[in-house]
């Protein structure tokens, strides 16, 4: 179940840019502000408003990534540059504040659920960092911007989603701090994601007319 969210997570998030293809910019930009306040306001006060607080972490999440994937120039090596650097960020901070995960029945933290989208499941939640959807949305808004089909534009999210999920399955109860935190970092497999996908494209480039 765990992973059937996670790909469901994926695919919606690249959707969004499809579902904005005729939306000029500027009013994306406009109707994340408010999200975006909401957010904010949510995460400094710890307003406890969950779960309608996924509703404003995901509409948020999704139209600063479609921003964002409009933003960046629409080729392979600025995007995966970007990518590269938050990985390593990515990966620096879940070293930095590691520590035990909560209780599996533990009530949502009121400021933790405000930069992240959370699924209730019998064996906890399924999070997932609004900074995760951003890329998801942006590496798919990269590729539609490059021709992409819209099946070859979902590939990075569904395959980072998948690859991060595998490794999480595979850990002993304790794994060593850096392997926790690599495997937490979900930027990291959406990077191997959007560079496997760019081998696709370049392969479907190939075959072409």
């Amino acid at each position: 179940m765990h992973f059937l969210i996670g790909v469901a997570v994926a695919v919606g998030s690249g959707l969004a840019c499809w579902a904005a293809v005729k939306l000029p910019t500027r009013w994306i930009v406009v109707a994340a502000v408010p999200f975006l306040t909401v957010v904010v306001a949510g995460a400094v006060f710890g307003l406890p408003l969950y779960p309608f607080s996924d509703v404003f972490v995901a509409a948020f999440s999704l139209l600063a990534g479609v921003a964002l994937g409009r933003a960046m120039p629409p080729r392979f090596r600025p995007f995966v540059i970007l990518l590269l650097a938050l990985s390593a960020l990515d990966v620096a901070q879940n070293l930095a504040f590691a520590g035990p995960p909560p209780a599996p029945n533990a009530a949502p933290d009121a400021h933790f659920i405000w930069v992240n989208v959370q699924f209730p499941l019998p064996s906890g939640h399924f999070n997932i960092g609004f900074a995760d959807l951003v890329l998801i949305a942006a590496a798919a808004e990269n590729l539609r911007r490059r021709k992409a089909t819209v099946a070859l534009s979902l590939l990075p999210g569904i395959i980072g989603v998948s690859l991060g999920e595998a490794l999480l399955s595979t850990l002993p109860p304790s794994p060593p701090t850096l392997v926790d935190a690599i495997a937490a970092s979900l930027v990291l497999f959406l990077t191997a994601g959007y560079v496997l996908t760019e081998l696709a494209v370049s392969q479907t480039a190939t075959k072409g007319p």
